[in-house]
């Protein structure tokens, strides 16, 4: 599919919002298969919407009454744990689909969307969501597709909770944030996310303080650099032990997107 969707539109702002919103859903996982005119007709029924850095896009528990779809900018869902604190479920960004499961079966969110950085997402009415998949079969294999990837990727990161110590679950995260954002530069893989340390231990669901601890420990082996809250992996295949890698049955491939780079450098790891 090109990567732009080439329409002129004069002076009319509605027409020229179309465009923009279209021209970033086809790139969109969700409508692959679809043509440029068809993108056109489903961009014809989604908004634009800007939010500020940490603005909430929705809360956990909220009902699902649209589909969130990010075109610019970095989100991140979390939910509340027991104790009170913020346990991040995933980090996105451009372009791609917040929460597609309750809005299908028309539930509450299961966690909560947090804007990082000014975002611009676009939304769709669910009860627009039925009719289009009717129109457009192709969105219900793709719809499925969706849902089995992120069911598997919620599924991992449990399992990696469980079975890892605090040093095995950052560097499980690390190698998962590298293939979904890393992008290979002179001397390693730089995850292209900015994250703060408490980023790290939400993900990793560990304590702040042990989060510094072993990304310190990280940095001082030459594993990792830090600046500016981007992480650089400068040498992948020390994350692989503690990450568990040579024994894990799990495929982390889930975590990638195409074009992305593998966090050990081709060499055959699920992780």
């Amino acid at each position: 599919m090109p990567d732009t969707i080439s329409v002129v539109f004069r002076s009319d702002p509605a027409a020229a919002e179309v465009q923009t919103i279209a021209s970033a859903f086809s790139h969109l996982a969700l409508l692959q298969g679809l043509s440029n005119s068809e993108i056109l007709e489903v961009a014809g029924q989604a908004h634009l919407r800007t939010f500020p850095a940490q603005g909430t896009i929705f809360e956990e528990g909220e009902a699902s009454r649209m589909l969130w779809i990010l075109l610019s900018g970095r989100v991140r869902l979390s939910h509340a744990t027991a104790d009170g604190r913020q346990h991040i479920v995933c980090l996105r960004g451009p372009v791609s689909v917040l929460e597609l499961g309750p809005v299908l079966d028309g539930r509450p969110f299961s966690s909560g969307a947090t804007a990082l950085d000014e975002s611009v997402l676009a939304f769709l009415p669910r009860q627009a969501i039925g009719p289009l998949s009717t129109r457009y079969p192709i969105l219900v294999r793709n719809v499925i597709d969706e849902l089995c990837q992120e069911l598997r990727r919620r599924d991992i990161s449990t399992a990696i909770a469980t079975l890892r110590d605090a040093r095995g679950r950052i560097a499980c995260g690390l190698m998962q944030l590298a293939r979904q954002f890393g992008r290979p530069v002179e001397g390693g893989i730089r995850i292209d996310f900015r994250l703060s340390r408490q980023d790290l231990a939400d993900i990793a669901g560990v304590t702040l303080e042990t989060a510094i601890r072993v990304l310190s420990s990280f940095q001082r082996q030459g594993i990792i650099r830090t600046q500016a809250q981007i992480i650089e992996i400068v040498a992948p295949d020390g994350l692989v032990e503690p990450a568990g890698c040579d024994d894990c049955q799990f495929d982390c491939t889930v975590f990638g997107h195409r074009g992305r780079v593998s966090p050990t450098n081709g060499r055959n790891y699920s992780h």
